[in-house]
């Protein structure tokens, strides 16, 4: 059974005493620029390191992993997921245990994602202060399973948000950090500002700029469409079922979203490894044509792929088609050069 989302209006008190009180708010929430130096009065941070159900990143901060990994051998081909909003690593556990059955010689790394739902700061959820913070937490966590694995293909595997991720981070690679050897984008969103109405992405514009940490929900943005993920679920219904659910998230992080998925072409032009997209065609936020404009920007030697699935929705690997998908993924894979 599916409910609709109930429509939710944010309203702005014009009281001077009531925006200053805001104001201030805002900038003691406000994040610091990241440092890299070290400071005579701060302790340098922890050196990244991979434990076994977390890993330390580049900042210090640690974040939780999940891994499946063949039993009898060492693995030609890691997998690096990245989730997506309102999502967490073991997201990946049906794709790693199909693999495991059919690629013997494939592993599963996940990751989660920093200012998501599994974060343990959980003053950060719902937020992000950089979105470098996303690229070196992917790096750095890439680096040490490369450790681990050292004769292994990486591949990255970006979900919905994590395909932002993936592709941007892809170009903006730190210094001394390697490039994944192939790349698996699903359900990438592209151009999600033109879902929404003008005025709305205005809004959300402005008012970012003045209360960055003003948080508000999905729903409250779909202008009270359903947001339907799976054929038998939408976001609202489908998210309140999981511990790792955040009700509302910054307008920080969802401007700085709009803008990765306004800009997306571009990091595509620049990628040099084999590449499969993936993408359902009832996706909500994403149309056939823009997906196929974002694929045809992949360089024309580009080892590059796409599979479209008419009937199936924006959580691929959670939808009704996804033993098919599934199956795409092992093939596209056992051809990995």
């Amino acid at each position: 059974m599916q409910y609709k989302s109930s429509r939710k209006t944010l309203y702005f008190c014009l009281d001077p005493r009531w925006i200053l009180s805001i104001a201030v708010a805002t900038l003691l929430a406000s994040c610091s620029a990241p440092t890299w130096v070290n400071q005579p009065s701060q302790a340098l941070p922890a050196q990244p390191q991979l434990a076994e159900n977390s890993y330390t990143s580049f900042d210090g901060d640690s974040l939780g992993y999940r891994k499946w990994l063949p039993s009898k051998r060492e693995p030609k081909t890691v997998i690096i997921g990245i989730h997506g909003i309102s999502g967490y690593s073991g997201d990946y556990k049906n794709l790693a245990k199909f693999l495991l059955k059919n690629n013997p010689d494939t592993a599963m790394y996940a990751a989660e994602t920093r200012g998501q739902g599994m974060d343990p700061k959980l003053c950060r959820r719902g937020d992000i202060c950089h979105v470098d913070d996303w690229y070196n937490d992917l790096y750095t966590f890439t680096g040490l399973v490369r450790k681990v694995h050292p004769k292994a293909k990486i591949v990255w595997f970006g979900e919905s948000m994590g395909s932002l991720i993936a592709m941007h981070s892809y170009v903006h690679t730190p210094p001394g950090a390697q490039k994944p050897d192939a790349m698996i984008i699903s359900s990438p969103i592209v151009d999600v500002n033109d879902k929404l109405q003008p005025w709305k992405y205005t809004m959300v514009r402005t008012t970012s700029l003045l209360f960055p940490t003003l948080k508000v929900s999905l729903e409250s943005l779909s202008g009270g469409q359903s947001v339907v993920v799976t054929e038998d679920d939408i976001h609202e219904d489908q998210v309140l079922k999981n511990e790792w659910y955040i009700k509302q998230y910054t307008l920080r992080l969802l401007l700085k979203l709009g803008n990765m998925s306004a800009s997306l072409n571009r990091p595509a032009s620049t990628v040099a490894c084999p590449v499969l997209v993936l993408h359902g065609g009832k996706d909500i936020f994403t149309s056939d044509s823009s997906v196929r404009k974002f694929y045809a920007g992949f360089p024309g030697g580009t080892d590059k792929n796409i599979k479209i699935y008419p009937g199936s929705y924006h959580l691929l690997m959670y939808d009704h088609e996804r033993d098919k998908i599934f199956a795409d993924i092992s093939e596209w894979l056992h051809q990995l050069k």
